[in-house]
């Protein structure tokens, strides 16, 4: 059933994008507070691993569990914290290819992109799945 009164459906929009604004500052705040957190725990884990597989990049990989953004891939934890996707890739053109490198490690590009155009919702999961990650890592330590 339709309602009669336009203004009474335009202050029902209205009210309605009112509250998805206010759930995602809710988000968007728990995301930082538990950045801040991860930040705190990644600085105490020493020594901070390597992430595996990756020659020069050190890493904690984060579970992508509950994230609804599926275009993202491999997101760890840096040693200072930071969210960031580790993105791979062999430099076939590059100087160490022009001079006949054998070796595949001198063509292998390892970059830590920042993560951008997250919701604030996909920001809190992605924290609260790493500092799970980085809080198993500091329990063994101290186990």
């Amino acid at each position: 059933m339709s309602d009669p009164d336009p203004a009474s459906a335009t202050q029902r929009a209205v009210r309605t994008q009112m509250r998805k604004r206010l759930a995602d500052e809710a988000l968007s705040a728990a995301a930082e507070q538990v950045e801040a957190l991860l930040r705190e725990a990644a600085l105490e884990l020493r020594p901070f691993p390597p992430f595996p597989g990756a020659f020069f990049t050190m890493g904690v990989e984060v579970e992508p569990d509950g994230v609804r953004d599926k275009n993202i891939g491999c997101v760890i934890v840096t040693e200072e914290g930071a969210l960031r996707e580790l993105q791979l890739s062999f430099d076939d053109e590059g100087p160490a290819a022009i001079l006949g490198a054998a070796d595949p490690v001198s063509m292998r590009d390892e970059t830590l992109a920042e993560l951008e155009a997250l919701s604030a919702q996909d920001r809190l999961t992605l924290a609260v799945n790493g500092l799970d990650a980085v809080s198993v890592l500091l329990e063994r330590q101290t186990s």
